[in-house]
């Protein structure tokens, strides 16, 4: 489904407009070894104040990210790749080291979004809820060029994520909770699809957008075997995992 009405227009052209230079930009990239994140915290507040006709909050993060109190969140799955030879990071698009010139990179799929327990339960009354975006290449090649841009909603009161915060918070080792896009916590949590969209050198290419939608995304059925209680029983709170984004 998708809902054209202004929010989906600016959505679409904002998108246009940020993924308008994308060659240009990719050239200094590759050429100084520099990740590659077309939407930083501030783009991805942009894109959420567009998206549910809102605002940002203005204060470069010292507040809310945007004044309806909602929370922005974005992780870039188009990560840096590890040298096999050497161990050098080299930024996802070079299809050879740049220290040792290998071409035996290693892909790495774990990049996460970081939410604080303890911000999730000071307020859990007061912020409205996630607004939580992934960026996907849609091959992991260098020569990669086009790529699926997804945007979800978790509430705030969230059953299961509230737990996840409590028991995160109350453990000796992390504040920090590592959510990764569609694993078990991540559907635990009952996402809700927003926003759908393919992006290429040609231009974006929305195929869902409707931020009234209230349909719980689904995973897969082993996702549901375990009760809350047995997930987080089972956790080891606070270990360093992956590479967390905000």
């Amino acid at each position: 489904m998708v809902i054209t009405d202004s929010r989906y227009d600016n959505t679409k052209e904002f998108l246009q407009d940020t993924f308008s230079n994308f060659e240009k930009e990719l050239y200094w990239k590759k050429k100084t070894n520099q990740h590659f994140d077309p939407l930083g915290d501030a783009e991805t507040e942009s894109l959420h104040a567009l998206m549910y006709d809102t605002l940002c909050a203005g204060s470069g993060g010292m507040g809310w990210d945007t004044i309806d109190t909602g929370e922005s969140k974005f992780t870039n799955r188009a990560q840096p790749r590890k040298c096999n030879n050497c161990g050098q990071k080299n930024m996802f698009f070079l299809e050879n080291c740049v220290n040792c010139g290998s071409d035996d990179l290693k892909t790495i799929k774990d990049s996460r979004w970081g939410i604080s327990a303890k911000s999730h339960l000071d307020y859990l009354d007061e912020m409205i809820g996630y607004r939580l975006t992934v960026l996907e290449p849609t091959e992991y090649e260098p020569s990669c060029r086009s790529f699926r841009l997804r945007s979800y909603w978790i509430p705030t009161t969230d059953e299961y994520l509230t737990e996840y915060a409590t028991r995160q918070f109350n453990s000796p080792k992390s504040n920090g909770i590592n959510f990764l896009p569609f694993n078990r916590d991540f559907y635990r949590s009952s996402p809700i699809l927003h926003l759908d969209a393919m992006i290429d050198t040609n231009g974006v290419n929305i195929t869902y957008f409707n931020t009234e939608n209230k349909v719980v995304e689904r995973g897969p059925d082993r996702f549901y075997e375990l009760t809350t209680e047995e997930i987080m029983d089972k956790k080891s709170f606070g270990k360093n995992r992956g590479n967390v984004t905000r």
